[in-house]
């Protein structure tokens, strides 16, 4: 079953919104680096799943990227267009 366009883009930004917040939280979590939260922190291997997200996240932004390349270049173009402007 393939998606459409719109459904390609809605699970890929729920993947976003997901990797994102795992990633800002667990950045936020391993800053503030408080004594009695780091032995769970260490025993859920924060800093492995810090990383994982953030490069989760790298590569779904690329994905995201790739999918709205037309629009991109639609803006760009229509930027650029001196007939638009006074």
């Amino acid at each position: 079953m393939l998606l459409s366009k719109p459904e390609k883009n809605y699970y890929l930004n729920i993947a976003l919104l997901l990797f994102g917040s795992v990633s800002a939280f667990t950045g936020v979590a391993l800053s503030i680096n408080l004594p009695y939260l780091m032995p769970f922190l260490m025993a859920v291997h924060i800093k492995f799943l810090h990383e994982l997200a953030s490069y989760s996240l790298t590569v779904l932004v690329i994905f995201h990227l790739i999918f709205h390349f037309d629009w991109f270049k639609a803006m760009t173009k229509k930027g650029f267009d001196s007939s638009n402007h006074p």
